[in-house]
């Protein structure tokens, strides 16, 4: 009978062990975030210690940006990341900000660009990460959509090198993306960083709020702890990813 007893209990403690994998749904290659080539990342690295504090492990999948929500309403994964701070949606249960971009442009300081308003990118070859005029603001949006030398892209190594190269006179970007970038650029610059916008928060989105739930309380644990600040300084040689200090714990998030 004790046999029997400590069988069961092996069983379920292995059970417990071995919660089921997620499915995280996230952007593609755009080093320091997500390296494809390692699977690694500050943002894979974050996620999949959040989902590890969770109980599960994290399996990623790689999709452009704009596929992200719309895979997990149809069903597909468990966890949609990189979610805007909106308005929350019914069916869809949304995460604490869990990564912060600072989103500035960046031009040649030989140009000696005015740029202190998204209005002054008016008649400029102005390249942007692909969403920027969806979440920059109205003010931007307005401003790039009347110019036809704006463009977005995905390819944010060649956003950089267009710049130094003198082929865009300011790109738009995360700060920690342009400079990663330009360390590895065979071509260095001397630049300008004009900073016109608030920070970016980004959340993740679930179908199950008990999933929702568990991860804010994971995500809760790791920002408390030192491990977070390593990341940052392995990362980006510094701590920029300062959060709310804003966690709902015992209940779906409010949106703000």
């Amino acid at each position: 009978m004790r046999r029997w007893i400590m069988l069961a209990l092996i069983v379920l403690c292995s059970g417990k062990l071995s919660a089921a994998p997620l499915n995280v749904l996230v952007g593609q290659n755009k080093p320091p975030y997500i390296r494809l080539e390692t699977v690694s990342g500050y943002e894979l690295e974050l996620l999949r210690e959040v989902i590890r504090r969770m109980g599960h492990e994290a399996v990623f999948v790689f999709v452009p940006n704009s596929r992200i929500r719309a895979l997990l309403e149809s069903g597909n994964g468990d966890v949609a990341t990189l979610q805007a701070v909106t308005a929350d949606e019914p069916g869809v249960f949304f995460s604490q900000p869990y990564i912060r971009y600072q989103n500035v442009v960046v031009s040649r300081s030989n140009d000696e660009l005015t740029i202190q308003h998204p209005a002054d990118l008016a008649g400029k070859t102005v390249i942007a990460f692909q969403g920027a005029s969806k979440v920059l603001g109205a003010d931007y949006r307005d401003a790039v959509l009347q110019n036809k030398s704006y463009q977005e892209t995905v390819d944010q190594r060649a956003q950089v090198e267009m710049l130094l190269q003198g082929r865009a006179a300011a790109i738009v970007l995360d700060r920690n993306i342009f400079t990663y970038h330009q360390q590895n650029s065979a071509m260095p610059a001397a630049v300008t960083v004009h900073e016109l916008f608030d920070s970016t928060l980004y959340r993740a989105a679930f179908r199950d709020p008990a999933l929702q739930r568990s991860f804010d309380k994971a995500l809760l644990s790791v920002l408390l702890d030192n491990w977070y600040q390593q990341l940052q300084l392995s990362y980006f040689m510094q701590l920029n990813q300062q959060l709310p200090n804003r966690f709902y714990c015992d209940g779906p998030t409010d949106s703000y």
